[in-house]
């Protein structure tokens, strides 16, 4: 029942990691900055300094908003 109880509630940020609006917000200023940015995602959290977890959620995120594509390779960049 705990366990239960505890993925109901929200998670704080990891510890160490930033809140989630000021990774997308850096992410998509560094896309927007580098236009020609192409990266895995073992890149993109080695530049960002997530973990790679981390890093897939939020990039899976702005994939899903059309802010960034994942090719078949699996890189991200701008559409």
């Amino acid at each position: 029942m705990q366990t239960a109880e505890r993925r109901r509630t929200m998670r704080g940020p990891a510890h160490g990691e930033p809140p989630r609006a000021q990774l997308t917000s850096t992410i998509v200023g560094a896309y927007r900055e580098m236009p020609g940015l192409n990266l895995t995602l073992v890149q993109a959290a080695r530049l960002f300094g997530l973990r790679d977890n981390t890093c897939r959620v939020v990039l899976d995120d702005l994939v899903k908003s059309g802010t960034l594509r994942r090719s078949t390779e699996g890189r991200y960049a701008r559409p």
